[in-house]
C-alpha cells in the first residue's frame, strides 16, 4: 500500500504540474530536469520566485523565493485553494492519482493550520519610537479615513448595524461626520470581502502599482500569507483565488470588520487610525501601525486637535481613557464652549503625549479614568508626567462612570482655578 510520501515523490511531478497550474491558475517554466518556476500566486510577485524542485527526501516541494517565503507541498496548496483540511487534501490528490488505498499522515500540515481552527485574532500592535511620518504618508492615511468615511454615510442601511451601535454610545450622525469616522466591511460580507478599501483604490494601482506600495507601507493592507502574524489560518482562508489581479487576491484591509476611527495631532493633520469591532467579543479595539515609517502611538491623544483652542483658554483638560469615554464628555462639553476632553487610548498619559499636552500651558488636569486598578495607576503615571496639579475621581461605585461624577460639576470649568471642585 502506498504511503503519503509516495504520493508526492519525484514520480509524481508531471502529474503534479498540470493539476497546481489548473489549481492555482498559473503557468509553470521549466528550468531544468524536475524544475519549474512561475510567478507566485500568494503575493504580487513581478518575477518568477515560485518554484517546484525535488528536495532530498525524494519529495516535489513549492517554494517562493520571493515576499511570502512560503513553503508547501501538494498538500498544503489543495488546503489552501479548497479549504480542505489536511486529511481530505490528501484523498483528494491520491483520488486524482488514481490511487484507491494508501496511508494516510494522520499528523498535521506543518505549513497551513485546519480550516476553522483559528478565529478571527485581534493581535496587539506593539509600540515604536516615534519618528516624524512624510507628506505622502499623511497624505495615504487621510485618503483611508475619507474612503472608509464616505463608505459609511453612504450605506446606512447596509450597514444599520453599525450605525445602530454607534447611536447606543452616543455617537450620532452629525458626529460620525465632525470625526470623520468610517466602516471598513469584513471578509464575510458579501459586496466587499474585506476589500473595500483595495477595490477603491484598484483603478489607481492598475496605472501606478506604486500607489499600492503606499497603502501597503502605511499599514492599511494585510497580506493574507504572512505565516509569521497571529491568526494566520484565519488570513490564508481569505486569500481569494478567483481574483485575476494579485493584489485583491491576496490582501485584505487591515481593519477589515471594524469601525475606524482617524487620529489627529494638534494641527489636524491624520497620525494614525485605530479600529473597533461593532459587536462586543475579543479584544475589540485595534490599533493601526504603520511599517516603512513607524507612526508612534505613544503620542496619540484622541480629540485633541478640537480641543486644543478651549484648553489654551481654560488652561484644563479632562483626561479619559476610551473613545466612547471621549464621546460621552464630547456631547455635554460642545455645547457650552468647554471642549477640553482628550482621550490618552487607554488609562496612560505616556512622556510624549505629556510633552504635546505641556506645549499647550495646561496647569489643571482632570484623570478621569476608571476606578480600577489600571485607572489608579493610571492617575498616579498621570501626576508624574504632567507636572501640574492633577485632580482624579475618587470612590466610583461599580459600574460608576466618570461621565456620572464630573457631568454634574462641569459648570466648575473656568480659566481661573479648579481647586472648589
Amino acid at each position: 500500500m502506498k504511503t503519503y510520501q509516495d504520493i508526492k515523490s519525484a514520480a509524481t511531478i508531471d502529474a503534479i504540474i498540470p493539476y497546481v497550474e489548473a489549481l492555482l491558475d498559473i503557468r509553470f517554466k521549466c528550468v531544468k530536469k524536475n524544475r519549474y518556476n512561475a510567478p507566485c500566486p500568494f503575493h504580487a510577485d513581478t518575477k518568477e520566485n515560485f518554484m517546484v524542485y525535488v528536495n532530498k527526501e525524494d519529495e516535489v516541494r513549492f517554494h517562493c523565493f520571493g515576499a511570502c517565503k512560503g513553503d508547501w507541498d501538494i498538500a498544503d496548496l489543495i488546503m489552501l485553494r479548497k479549504k480542505y483540511p489536511f486529511r481530505r487534501a490528501q484523498q483528494v490528490w491520491a483520488e486524482h492519482l488514481g490511487v484507491a488505498e494508501f496511508t494516510f499522515d494522520d499528523g498535521r500540515s506543518p505549513c497551513i493550520p485546519e480550516p476553522d481552527e483559528t478565529a478571527e485574532p485581534d493581535e496587539p500592535v506593539g509600540f515604536v519610537e516615534p519618528k516624524q511620518p512624510d507628506e505622502k504618508m499623511v497624505a495615504t492615511l487621510d485618503d483611508a479615513a475619507s474612503f472608509y468615511h464616505e463608505l459609511l454615510m453612504s450605506n446606512e442601511d447596509r450597514f444599520r448595524t453599525v450605525w445602530d451601535y454607534l447611536a447606543r454610545r452616543g455617537v450620532e450622525k452629525d458626529t460620525i461626520r465632525r470625526f470623520n469616522i468610517g466602516y471598513a466591511p469584513p471578509y464575510s460580507d458579501e459586496q466587499h470581502h474585506g476589500r473595500a478599501l483595495i477595490a477603491g483604490i484598484l483603478p489607481r494601482v492598475e496605472k501606478d502599482p506604486g500607489i499600492f506600495n503606499a497603502f501597503s507601507d502605511a499599514g492599511l493592507v494585510r497580506f493574507l500569507n504572512d505565516g509569521s502574524v497571529k491568526g494566520y489560518g484565519y488570513y490564508s482562508r481569505q486569500i481569494d483565488f478567483r481574483r485575476k489581479d494579485p493584489f485583491s487576491r491576496n490582501y485584505g484591509d487591515y481593519f477589515a470588520g471594524r469601525m475606524v476611527f482617524p487620529i489627529y495631532d494638534a494641527d489636524a493633520g491624520v497620525t494614525g487610525m485605530v479600529g473597533r469591532r461593532p459587536e462586543s467579543r475579543g479584544v475589540r479595539w485595534l490599533k493601526h501601525q504603520a511599517r516603512e515609517v513607524p507612526l508612534s502611538a505613544k503620542s496619540w491623544l484622541y480629540g485633541i486637535e478640537k480641543a486644543a483652542p478651549y484648553i489654551r483658554q481654560y488652561r484644563t483638560i479632562i483626561l479619559v481613557e476610551g473613545l466612547f469615554d471621549y464621546f460621552a464628555f464630547y456631547n455635554l462639553l460642545q455645547g457650552q464652549d468647554k471642549l477640553v476632553v482628550a482621550s490618552t487610548l487607554g488609562s496612560y498619559l505616556t512622556p510624549e503625549a505629556a510633552t504635546i499636552l505641556k506645549g499647550l500651558d495646561i496647569e489643571n488636569y482632570i484623570a478621569a479614568y476608571d476606578w480600577d486598578e489600571l485607572g489608579r495607576n493610571g492617575i498616579e503615571r498621570a501626576a508624574v508626567q504632567s507636572g501640574g496639579w492633577v485632580y482624579y475621581l475618587g470612590g466610583l461605585a461599580d459600574g460608576q462612570d466618570p461621565y456620572d461624577k464630573l457631568e454634574p460639576v462641569v459648570s466648575a470649568i473656568s480659566g481661573f482655578s479648579l481647586q472648589h471642585l
